[in-house]
């Protein structure tokens, strides 16, 4: 639960992370090192690599041509680390090259109170498209098999529990871009109560977080999962984290899947991985795209957000959530021929509906015990950099809270 009442904190502020991304371990463009690098000198102090069915483990070759743009990859890599750290072998056509895992090149890259990696995967199936984030794994997962997208949730997030209790280590499941090629629902995600986290914006460019005309957005999605969880199905609040999905780290801009697009702040007490899920499975984090907080306070009643704000740049705080006694039926939705689509239902718009709003830098919201749960929503006048789409905004989301109506 996110309540806090000015505890005593190991480190002041927040720890910066990005929870997915790729590389040439499956279909990255780049190698884990050019990748890690990236995030160390771009102000993170956490990250994962989460590849797909995967683990950066073993010993992995892979064939790179003489000409080209993945050999142009190659001369930047080899160039960087040398030739005592490259490993090669040369035919004819092609060098074939070792990719490192990450117990050997985490070395390079980690420092105590500073950088941290946590190793990952993107449990990834292919029929229907269903991707899960697994964090802090020992061994990779196989992704389960079937047609029913909620089963098929259901027993990903199980095998990610049942490893973490076998080598008792904190682990956790995310779902990844439930709008890529539209596989995922509300209705899918809301019934599997051991799910706790969620992508509420992903960088990528082709996962369309805005919806279109039939399908809605991954941020509606989030209220209709929320609202249904709590008020009706009896199960825990589900967290939203941004992330960047990134791909490229050699070509930027819009068309490409690039780092530096989203990320979690998470307030922990270390730099660990255990502390860092400890702090996120309490919801003890925010998920940006550039809007950074000073802080974000609950104490059962209030919720008080305070933005670290940037001169010249104007901000919104709203206050979004879903009132008791709202009507929480779904219609389905009807294509052009007149036939129901695997898509979110739609509902009554009282469902995450903004409750309060102001202009500027800090805000409050009072509960009035009639909220089923709150969350703020921080929106900057700031284009976003290197954006994935067209006029987006700089935004900040914090987590839900649950009014303590006592």
């Amino acid at each position: 639960m996110f309540v806090f009442s000015g505890g005593v904190y190991a480190r002041s502020g927040w720890w910066k992370g990005n929870l997915h991304t790729h590389s040439l371990w499956s279909d990255g463009a780049n190698y884990p090192e050019t990748v890690v690098d990236w995030y160390k000198k771009n102000g993170y102090q956490f990250m994962a690599l989460s590849d797909h069915n995967i683990l950066s483990q073993g010993d992995k070759w892979i064939d790179v041509p003489k000409s080209g743009e993945k050999y142009e990859v190659f001369k930047k890599y080899a160039e960087r680390y040398g030739k005592e750290w490259v490993e090669q072998k040369e035919t004819a056509n092609t060098i074939q090259v070792r990719l490192k895992p990450l117990g050997e090149f985490r070395c390079l890259f980690e420092e105590s109170g500073k950088f941290l990696l946590i190793q990952a995967e993107e449990i990834t199936g292919k029929k229907p498209k269903i991707h899960i984030n697994a964090f802090n794994l020992l061994e990779p997962i196989q992704p389960a098999q079937g047609d029913n997208e909620s089963q098929i949730l259901q027993d990903d997030a199980d095998a990610v529990q049942a490893q973490s209790r076998n080598y008792s280590q904190m682990m956790f499941a995310a779902v990844n871009h439930p709008n890529f090629y539209w596989t995922l629902a509300a209705e899918d995600i809301m019934k599997v109560g051991n799910l706790k986290f969620f992508e509420v914006y992903n960088g990528h460019p082709k996962v369309h977080n805005s919806g279109d005309f039939y399908h809605t957005s991954t941020e509606r999605m989030w209220d209709i999962i929320l609202t249904k969880r709590l008020a009706r199905l009896n199960l825990p609040v589900i967290y939203g984290i941004a992330t960047d999905d990134a791909h490229k780290f050699h070509e930027f801009g819009p068309k490409f899947a690039n780092p530096g697009r989203g990320w979690i702040m998470v307030r922990a007490d270390y730099l660990t991985p255990e502390s860092i899920i400890a702090a996120m499975n309490k919801g003890d984090f925010y998920a940006s795209t550039g809007v950074l907080l000073k802080d974000v306070r609950f104490d059962g009643k209030k919720l008080k957000v305070a933005v670290d704000s940037q001169i010249g740049v104007s901000y919104t705080i709203q206050f979004i959530g879903t009132l008791k006694g709202c009507d929480l039926n779904g219609k389905p939705v009807i294509d052009a021929n007149g036939v129901a689509i695997h898509t979110t239902q739609t509902y009554n718009s009282d469902i995450g509906r903004i409750l309060a709003e102001a202009k500027g830098t800090a805000a409050v919201y009072t509960c009035t015990g009639d909220e089923i749960y709150i969350r703020a929503k921080i929106i900057s006048s700031k284009l976003k950099r290197n954006a994935s789409v067209n006029d987006e905004v700089e935004v900040a989301w914090t987590q839900p809270v649950i009014p303590n109506n006592k």
